[in-house]
């Protein structure tokens, strides 16, 4: 008996890891921003409506953004927030860059592009943040394997993978103190 116990729990480990997860998150950003000016935010429209998707991630990205010291504005936005809903394969081009909060603080000095290309599968998300004023793209955070159809999606699942995608921009609105991120 005692040997079987191990062998259950190992194998109730095993079951619960198929049902998880694995989304693979990263981000993109521009070089020639200076990310410490920005103060408020609104949104585009959602590119591709889904029924209650489009407005679960809306109010994620709001939580995200509001936590970050940023303050949603109709006047005069500083950022313009944009948002992709892609359900099928795709083929996106990345770029390898030291982390976005150690270039912001000059960690890291290296301004070359360095390219990379990925293949998805399974859907993706992807958040925009462009300049305002400009309509540049200013960084872009991406999860792929969303809509991987094997796995069961927990409630406030889409509020999971747009955190998941904002934990890789880890800046503050201007004026607003560095803290750490809890329960968002």
């Amino acid at each position: 008996m005692k040997r079987i116990l191990p062998l259950f729990a190992l194998l109730a480990i095993f079951l619960s890891s198929c049902n998880s997860l694995k989304l693979m998150v990263d981000n993109d950003y521009s070089y020639a921003t200076d990310f410490t000016t920005y103060k408020n935010y609104n949104f585009l429209a959602c590119e591709v409506d889904t029924s209650f998707i489009c407005t679960e991630i809306q109010d994620a990205i709001r939580r995200q953004m509001r936590a970050r010291g940023y303050k949603l504005t109709d006047d005069a936005p500083g950022l313009l927030v944009s948002y992709s809903i892609i359900r099928d394969r795709v083929e996106y081009k990345g770029y390898f860059q030291p982390s976005l909060d150690r270039w912001v603080n000059k960690y890291e000095f290296d301004e070359t592009y360095k390219t990379q290309n990925f293949n998805f599968g399974g859907g993706m998300i992807l958040v925009s943040l462009l300049d305002a004023e400009s309509s540049q793209l200013i960084w872009r955070g991406y999860a792929s394997g969303v809509f991987n159809k094997k796995v069961k999606k927990p409630v406030n699942y889409y509020r999971s993978v747009v955190r998941t995608i904002f934990d890789q921009y880890p800046l503050f609105a201007a004026g607003e103190k560095p803290r750490r991120l809890t329960g968002i």
